[in-house]
């Protein structure tokens, strides 16, 4: 473990660390223990127009969009440094995040996955031909969209930055990326490490960081930003639709979730069990794959939530970066607050099983803990069902019939992810095929891999990422028509 606890980093833009216009900084802190972490640049709408500016003249004069075998090697060069500096790079994401640094290490080896992926799948990125007649032969030619602007979220930030924005670079494209500003420096020493490898021309990625009011609004508006790539919240991610299309921006979207969970009476309890609590619980709740709602066969309810509460209450709560720590602080005091106004509401309507508070005494007092919670039964409509509270929060209902279990699993306005745990493999599939979710995990949850899409329904999101469509989303389909009749 890196002994630095303090990372200062500038705006790259061009492949140059420069300050930002106005030369203001912003700093971030541990929500662990307030500890200052990471100072970054806080930029402007000129340091975005720079950047747009530097990323175009890469797609029009390099030669990134039509080398693939640079760009694959430019990724593997990457992953490679990645791999060297892997305990920086988790530490750096542990103390901004305040996740623990298990689970970070975790998250940099995903993104070290999901750049070796797309290196290779870059190599085989066809396009197709159809001959029309004898005298005629379309060739359907895939294409960089062009300008690509990528908003990241701060929960996952490493994990995303790779398998949301990096296709768009393995498909020929230029970037130009916003980190979240609660966890820049885990972007930009990612950054770092790329520039070690001197194999990406100037300009085909450009960091700016700063305030997403700022930064992100002036990337959805640039004339010369060809597509926005978000992950967030539904509600930011339908206005930045709105925005895009007054200058027929193409969008990828993959926004909030409210997933449930459903146990079935004969399902493998001892697997079950763990699963759901970390599909409940990792990052401290703050995932929109969670699996936010459990969904339980009242026959098994009893016992089922004895060993759960048990299971709960024991797991290790404190700093992120304490090795033995299984569940960190939220990122932030608003965030905090905004996770208890969720809990004291949902304690009025619902049975409290365990938890409900903040963790605010003695190691905890200068961090945003709150104690895992466990809610039983609340009505269907109400907000701790309803709405993605991003938080230590789990919301259980209960279920007598298989068509009652899907009603539950499809009633809120999210459709992003979705669990399934039966050992009747007919059943599986048939609650799985009408769940109204991008993914359904049977008998597990939240396994993610490069080589599978995921993405949303409803209002949880527009496209996929990962896996061919999350290359293929970065592309233009051109029709060239040759017609070889001489004359």
């Amino acid at each position: 473990m890196t002994k630095n606890r303090f990372w200062e980093f500038k705006n790259y833009i061009n492949g140059q660390w420069i300050d930002s216009f106005g030369k203001e900084t912003m700093n971030n802190y541990c929500p662990g223990d307030g500890e200052l972490v990471s100072t970054v640049a806080k930029s402007g709408e000129e340091d975005v127009n720079q950047a747009v500016k530097y990323a175009k003249e890469a797609l029009e004069q390099s030669d990134w969009s039509y080398d693939p075998r640079l760009r694959s090697d430019a990724l593997n060069e990457w992953a490679r440094v990645i791999k060297e500096n892997h305990e920086e790079a988790s530490a750096i994401l542990s103390l901004e995040s305040g996740k623990p640094i298990s689970e970070a290490r975790m998250e940099v080896s995903n993104a070290i996955n999901y750049l070796k992926y797309n290196a290779g799948a870059i190599k085989t990125l066809y396009g197709r031909s159809n001959s029309i007649d004898r005298n005629t032969l379309s060739i359907m030619s895939r294409e960089p969209v062009g300008v690509v602007g990528a908003i990241l979220p701060w929960n996952y930030p490493v994990t995303l930055f790779m398998r949301d924005a990096i296709p768009a670079l393995a498909a020929g494209n230029t970037l130009v990326f916003k980190p979240a500003s609660q966890t820049s420096a885990s972007n930009m020493v990612l950054i770092k490490y790329l520039h070690e490898t001197e194999l990406m021309p100037k300009g085909v990625i450009n960091g700016i960081t700063g305030q997403g009011r700022v930064i992100g609004d002036r990337l959805i508006n640039h004339p010369d930003i060809d597509m926005i790539t978000f992950t967030g919240s539904s509600e930011t991610g339908k206005n930045i639709m709105k925005v895009c299309a007054d200058t027929m921006k193409k969008v990828s979207l993959e926004l909030g979730g409210k997933s449930p969970n459903i146990v079935f009476a004969d399902a493998d309890i001892d697997k079950a069990i763990p699963y759901i609590i970390k599909a409940a619980f990792s990052n401290a709740g703050q995932l929109c794959t969670l699996g936010s709602r459990l969904i339980l066969e009242n026959s098994i309810a009893e016992m089922f939530l004895d060993r759960l509460v048990k299971e709960v209450e024991s797991l290790k709560i404190g700093h992120g970066i304490e090795e033995d720590t299984q569940l960190g602080p939220v990122i932030s005091e608003k965030q905090m607050n905004k996770i208890m106004g969720y809990i004291e509401e949902g304690k009025e309507d619902s049975w409290l099983l365990t938890g409900g508070f903040r963790l605010n005494v003695g190691d905890y007092a200068k961090g945003y803990f709150i104690a895992p919670t466990l809610l039983l039964n609340p009505p269907i409509k109400s907000k701790v069902v309803q709405e993605e509270i991003f938080g230590p929060v789990l919301a259980i209902q209960t279920f007598d019939t298989e068509e009652e279990a899907i009603e539950l699993a499809n009633c809120t306005d999210f459709g992003l992810a979705s669990g399934v745990w039966t050992q009747d493999i007919s059943k599986a599939m048939r609650v799985s095929r009408k769940i109204k979710a991008g993914t359904c995990w049977i008998n597990c949850y939240n396994k993610l891999f490069p080589e599978a899409e995921t993405g949303g329904f409803k209002s949880s999101g527009i496209g996929r990422a990962a896996g061919l469509e999350g290359i293929l989303k970065y592309t233009e389909i051109k029709h060239i028509c040759i017609d070889y009749l001489q004359g």
